[in-house]
């Protein structure tokens, strides 16, 4: 934990897990909090591992300063994209077509466009159903379960796949981990054995990194909160790292501290506990 000399501080929050729980719900508490710190002057932004076409428009109304999105791919702030990054058009038919020989299959992500194996679709149509949503057409994870049409592949960031069966991310590891980063799956419905790939060297606590010097900030005046894979690096990179209880077993052991799950309001605890709102605040 490194301590901040500046009163402002900048928080990033990851969604799954973190902000939202598996139906996609902000608990109050969590928004309160998060209005009440801006209020006082703190920066508050998303660090999600969905590409910006993914956020859920209940995750987008609370209002936020900026974003990283795609695992690191993109910083957004005041309507500006700082980074803007994604694989050769070459590496990303490459990436496809390895993943279709392994039978597995995915969502290529972008910032323009998405593109979902049929697959995929039906699976995540049939699982997000299951887990309760009842409108997927109007929520974040609509491009999962609609046919978006052919991607450019010379605008993916990074893939997502899925599969219940935990061999698959050992296969897409062996496979391709020499070349990506491959962390498990974060995003509700990609099974035990779904994942994430990304560029080497893309990553949430880089793209934290770029953004700082524009905020006039620096790394010890961050605070990072999320749950599991891809917020890794950011939990170690950031002044304070804060994992929530219902995170993965790596996520807390790379945190400065643990809060609660996400619906037992760990969110409002830990910024209480950082002092970046009052106790009552939301409440």
């Amino acid at each position: 934990m490194t301590i901040s000399t500046t009163s402002r501080r900048a928080v990033f929050l990851d969604i799954d897990g973190t902000l939202t729980d598996g139906l996609g719900n902000v608990p109050p508490s969590a928004a309160a909090a998060i209005h009440a710190a801006q209020s006082r002057g703190h920066l508050v932004f998303l660090a999600t591992g969905r590409s910006p076409l993914e956020i859920d428009p209940r995750v987008e109304e609370i209002g936020f300063d900026g974003m990283v999105a795609g695992a690191g791919a993109y910083v957004q702030h005041a309507g500006t994209w700082l980074v803007d990054l994604h694989l050769d058009e070459a590496d990303a038919r490459s990436l496809a077509a390895e993943l279709d020989e392994l039978g597995i299959d995915y969502s290529l992500q972008g910032r323009h466009g998405m593109h979902t194996t049929e697959g995929h679709r039906s699976r995540m149509r049939r699982l997000l159903t299951g887990f309760g949503y009842t409108d997927i057409e109007n929520s974040g994870l609509r491009h999962h379960v609609v046919d978006s049409g052919p991607m450019k592949f010379d605008q993916t960031a990074k893939v997502v796949f899925s599969s219940d069966d935990e061999a698959s991310f050992d296969r897409v590891q062996a496979r391709l981990g020499s070349a990506y980063a491959i962390v498990g799956g974060t995003m509700p419905g990609l099974g035990n054995g779904g994942g994430e790939i990304s560029m080497r060297g893309v990553h949430k606590a880089a793209a934290i990194e770029a953004l700082l010097p524009v905020l006039g900030l620096g790394m010890e005046d961050t605070i990072a909160v999320g749950d599991s894979g891809n917020d890794l690096e950011m939990l170690v990179a950031c002044g304070v790292g804060v994992a929530m209880g219902n995170g993965t077993a790596e996520a807390k052991a790379a945190a400065d501290l643990v809060t609660g799950a996400v619906d037992e309001d760990g969110l409002h605890a830990a910024f209480v506990r950082l002092g970046l709102i009052e106790a009552h605040a939301g409440r």
